[in-house]
């Protein structure tokens, strides 16, 4: 489930589905210095906050700008985008003028989308056409999510006029809220990939079955077409192989704790259309698999969540989807992880929540993304930690 600010932390942790939309596949190191952004939240409070750290010297510039609490960063073209999806607007920091005059633009289209009723999930930027996408989740008890009003097309070069079309997504026959919970995007050759969790809020946002994966013609994009996925819960998604090849992670029942054998890590061939069914199970995982990321299929790294009499127990293991095995545990135990990031050689992970009894302290854990015990003291940004992107400047 989305968050936005009636939600605190460690419920985000338990709502799994689209907590955490960052940027999909492993992004290469640019040449060029970098960033690493950080979004923390404190959702008690109602404190938010963006931080910049230096990924080589670890120099951190702590809390750069006050954001909403349910604000995540997105980073294209040398700008960030901080996703504020309680009030539905991005604000947008230039790396030209030192990320220090933002600009805030809304996420809305009068008279069809309140920004407040979009829950803004993910953005994709197609600098080439100048067009900005954005996933629409429908915040709680919002009516104005549709089909026909879940990914928003807004004009990169007039931002301020907010959304200006939409690309229909359809809805799972069994799902009854007509809403088809799109989260995380995906661009990988001319196509963008949407993730459908196909949640029933009239149930409890419980999986009406297995997810989807919709698929629009970046040149074309007027309509889509879907692929059938295995796992439920679909929460994220890595492309590799040359975009012909993905493997997405899917949830199922992470609020229940239950592992059913529904979910779990699955591989998905993009170029036929299909996916190739799960190679590990949330069973055989021994946990609810709540995010990933990977370098290709047999170097990956899973979120895997149990949970215990006092909340959630998240483990980070490296995983072999090629062979299907289960490696061994390079970090935890944390009570909730929004993020685990491969950028360049590196290793991201975010502990985002209070640390119960024997548990790791909120912060970023950086390693190198080979397969070694992350360090296990974290950088501390003052508040815990809920998105991160590299960003060039």
């Amino acid at each position: 489930m989305r968050k936005n600010l009636s939600i605190v932390s460690s419920l985000c942790a338990v709502f799994v589905v689209g907590c955490e939309p960052e940027m999909t596949m492993m992004q290469p190191m640019p040449t060029a210095p970098t960033y690493l952004a950080i979004t923390a939240s404190d959702y008690v409070a109602g404190s938010g906050t963006l931080s910049l750290l230096d990924p080589e010297t670890l120099q951190l510039q702590k809390a750069v700008d006050q954001i909403d609490p349910s604000g995540s960063v997105r980073a294209f073209d040398k700008k960030l985008y901080v996703i504020d999806s309680t009030h539905g607007t991005l604000r947008v920091y230039d790396a030209a003028e030192g990320f220090k005059t933002p600009k805030d633009y809304p996420v809305r289209k009068t008279g069809t989308l309140d920004g407040t009723q979009g829950n803004p999930n993910d953005i994709y930027v197609d600098a080439a056409r100048g067009k900005l996408y954005v996933s629409l989740y429908g915040s709680f008890g919002a009516t104005q999510v549709k089909a026909a009003t879940a990914l928003g097309v807004m004009d990169l070069n007039n931002l301020a006029a907010g959304i200006g079309s939409f690309v229909t997504l359809n809805v799972a026959a069994a799902d009854t809220d007509a809403n088809p919970d799109a989260g995380q995007l995906v661009a990988c050759g001319d196509a963008l990939y949407v993730l459908l969790q196909d949640l029933d809020r009239n149930n409890g946002y419980k999986p009406v079955g297995a997810g989807r994966l919709a698929k629009i013609n970046l040149a074309a994009p007027t309509t889509a077409s879907y692929i059938a996925l295995t796992g439920e819960n679909p929460t994220r998604m890595a492309t590799y192989a040359n975009c012909e090849q993905a493997l997405i992670s899917s949830a199922g029942d992470q609020l229940g704790g239950t592992t059913t054998g529904k979910s779990g890590i699955e591989r998905v061939d993009l170029k036929a259309g299909k996916s190739l069914g799960l190679v590990l199970s949330d069973s055989a995982l021994g946990g609810n698999v709540s995010t990933m990321d990977a370098i290709d299929a047999q170097r990956v790294f899973v979120d895997v969540s149990t949970k215990t009499a006092s909340g959630y127990n998240n483990t980070i293991f490296t995983i072999d989807a090629q062979t299907a095995t289960k490696g061994s545990a390079i970090l935890g135990p944390m009570s909730y992880v929004p993020a685990v990031r491969v950028l360049g050689n590196q290793l991201v992970v975010l502990s985002g929540s209070k640390a119960g009894n024997g548990q790791l302290k909120p912060g970023l854990y950086l390693g190198a993304a080979t397969g070694v015990s992350l360090p296990t003291e974290p950088i501390d940004f003052g508040l815990p930690p809920s998105s991160v992107a590299l960003v060039s400047r």
